[in-house]
């Protein structure tokens, strides 16, 4: 049985939504929506707790602020006992948005966050990095998911 109030209390240390603007057009635009702490653990809890432990990939192709991969990192940490290093090395996200995955990368202190198109990973994006560029070719190019 997992304990989630440690992992709640960490994941809520970053507010909401917190840290970029949500204008209506934007939304319209990319669909963006974010899910709340709560919604994360029942997601986790009824796809399996054992699918997040040691040796488990996390990919979440639309990572937004990180809510989803902040939350997996927690329970690899607290809950399976894993070394922060381990278990970032373990979690991969990916962002059209750069300010999504700079918030992201900010909130996870490490793991493997890119801006681009999961779904189109060889498009370079106007605000992408040729090293995130490079590393969405490398990881997903081949649409061969890196677990």
């Amino acid at each position: 049985m997992v304990n989630w109030q440690p992992i709640i209390d960490k994941v809520n240390e970053h507010g909401y939504m917190s840290g970029v603007d949500r204008m209506s057009d934007r939304v319209k635009k990319t669909g963006e929506i974010f899910t709340p702490t709560n919604i994360v653990i029942k997601m986790i809890e009824k796809s399996g707790v054992d699918k997040y432990g040691p040796g488990k990939i996390v990919l979440d192709p639309a990572c937004g602020d990180g809510q989803m991969l902040v939350t997996a990192k927690w329970l690899k940490i607290l809950h399976f006992g894993m070394t922060e290093k381990y278990a970032l090395n373990e979690l991969y996200g990916v962002d059209i948005m750069r300010d999504n995955v700079d918030l992201c990368k900010n909130r996870l202190g490490g793991g493997h966050v890119f801006m681009g198109d999961f779904l189109n990973p060889n498009l370079k994006l106007d605000e992408q990095t040729d090293i995130e560029h490079e590393a969405m070719i490398a990881n997903f190019g081949s649409q061969t998911l890196p677990i």
